[in-house]
């Protein structure tokens, strides 16, 4: 495990995050709580938040969360499903957390709610653990 500051310190990296306006609220033993502020590039031609938006900040949270626990963790799978539509709002809030994890895999969900705390999509994702597990 690295400490916050030192997980933090490697995602000022992320360009494609931070050019999203993508941050980290927090991350701990318990999981990441990702925040995205959301702007007119961010919406579809339906005025709902593109679905890559979604699964982008679904990715980044799994992860933060995911590099806390196991430094050197890479997404080797996704699932998302989008359970409502996410238009009118200011910010999306996604919520990572573990649920398995052994030798070099692991497996995280990751809730994603609007800015009026309604859940809009659910995401699973998989990483590959560079450094096994002691």
């Amino acid at each position: 495990m690295i400490t916050e500051e030192e997980l933090r310190k490697a995602f000022t990296k992320d360009r494609y995050a931070i050019k999203n306006g993508i941050e980290i609220v927090c991350v701990d033993e318990n999981g990441s709580e990702i925040r995205a502020e959301i702007n007119d590039s961010h919406l579809n031609g339906k005025d709902m938040v593109h679905g890559g938006m979604l699964f982008t900040v679904a990715d980044f949270a799994f992860g933060v969360a995911a590099n806390f626990r196991h430094p050197d963790t890479v997404t080797s799978g996704a699932s998302i499903t989008y359970l409502a539509p996410c238009f009118d709002t200011k910010y999306i809030i996604a919520r990572g957390k573990e649920l398995s994890a052994h030798k070099h895999t692991c497996v995280y969900e990751v809730v994603i709610t609007d800015d009026k705390d309604r859940v809009v999509c659910l995401a699973q994702l998989n990483g590959f653990i560079k450094e096994a597990l002691s």
